[in-house]
């Protein structure tokens, strides 16, 4: 019976330590929240796959295409964009897309390739690849666009 007190008594006294007691004087802080301007620079990174000077130290091969397509984004300028999937020779390959600007008559020759250290031994399997090349805006008029010799698509502007 003494037990069954004691724990009365303490929860009693617990919820008496919970209640607010009116003649405690209740402090209140106001705090001023400063609006903070956050500015990110963009640092424009160049897509992987363009050539680099020091790839004149490493092998050239093939890039096997197996699909390729044109599409044009809806902003203002439109731009044309070349979807690509395929495979490189190996894991150790790395993806390189030359795109000149259009000859006279309006054909944008793109040489897709790969690259390796020629010394490196890699396990022989295909890698796979899925690529968005922005080929950027044109003036007006009829082009065709080519990888590797071969006629992708064309569009007018």
């Amino acid at each position: 019976m003494k037990k069954f007190i004691l724990l009365v008594t303490l929860f009693i006294l617990g919820l008496n330590a919970c209640t607010n007691n009116p003649e405690q004087a209740q402090a209140t802080a106001t705090i001023a929240i400063e609006p903070t301007i956050v500015v990110l620079k963009e640092t424009s990174t160049p897509p992987a796959y363009l050539p680099l000077s020091s790839d004149s130290q490493l092998t050239k091969a093939k890039a096997m295409i197996d699909s390729s397509s044109l599409i044009f984004t809806t902003g203002d300028p439109v731009q044309v964009e070349l979807i690509l999937g395929g495979h490189l020779p190996t894991p150790c390959h790395e993806l390189r897309i030359h795109i000149p600007e259009p000859d006279g008559e309006g054909n944008i020759m793109t040489e897709i390739y790969s690259v390796t250290e020629p010394e490196v031994v890699c396990a022989q399997v295909l890698r796979a690849f899925t690529e968005t090349v922005v080929l950027g805006t044109y003036p007006r008029g009829s082009y065709l666009v080519w990888i590797n010799g071969g006629v992708v698509g064309n569009f007018d502007f």
